[in-house]
């Protein structure tokens, strides 16, 4: 499996020969991503879906959202779109299949977190507090993808809080460095304090990580 961090919430992840690209933000570099199958989106703000009718275009990909995105993607001429409920599963292809979760994250009309599923679990919070319906997920994630900059979403503090409830083996800070501030740092010392052992990966915007 591999994962790319392109910034922000924006991830590519490969996982069983299937291409998930999730919030594609309006300054991604665009020219940098690979092939796509499918783009997920979170929710309907425009840093998560800012360049879904690009991408949808250039790399015949389907767009999977909850259904403000859904309308918002119609309207803008998508005609590969499919709508999704919170607690609803997708099976997309070799095995690989997709559950959205509700979050938590006031602003938006309906926002999700995606765990995305086969050889690993790897779980994009979205923009999300801290919220006990996360414990939920406790033994079902590997690696989670949490934001940490404070900036409507979780702080490095509130963050550590999700990873106590989850207990992924490996977390990805995100959320931080495009529109906010966040130090992976803080997560780190957060989360020894809770004596919460999971390996902090830190990525840079365009690397890649092999699992």
């Amino acid at each position: 499996m591999k994962i790319i961090w392109y910034g922000h919430a924006c991830f590519w992840i490969e996982m069983n020969g299937v291409k998930l690209l999730i919030d594609p933000y309006p300054e991604v570099d665009d020219e940098r991503i690979g092939e796509v199958d499918y783009i997920l989106i979170t929710h309907e703000h425009t840093d998560h879906y800012g360049k879904v009718e690009l991408l949808s275009r250039l790399r015949d990909a389907t767009v999977i959202g909850p259904k403000p995105v859904y309308l918002m993607a119609v309207s803008d001429g998508v005609t590969k779109v499919r709508e999704i409920e919170a607690g609803e599963t997708i099976e997309l292809e070799n095995g690989v299949r997709v559950t959205a979760v509700y979050v938590e994250h006031p602003s938006s009309q309906y926002p999700l977190g995606y765990l995305i599923e086969n050889e690993k679990r790897v779980f994009h919070a979205g923009d999300t507090y801290s919220t006990p319906a996360l414990q939920r997920l406790r033994g079902k994630v590997d690696i989670l993808l949490v934001p940490i900059s404070g900036r409507s979403t979780a702080n490095e503090r509130e963050a550590a809080q999700i990873v106590e409830d989850i207990r992924p083996r490996v977390v990805i800070p995100m959320h931080y460095g495009v529109y906010g501030e966040g130090d992976p740092q803080k997560l780190r010392e957060e989360l020894q304090r809770r004596r919460v052992w999971a390996l902090v990966k830190e990525l840079k915007p365009y690397e890649e990580l092999t699992l």
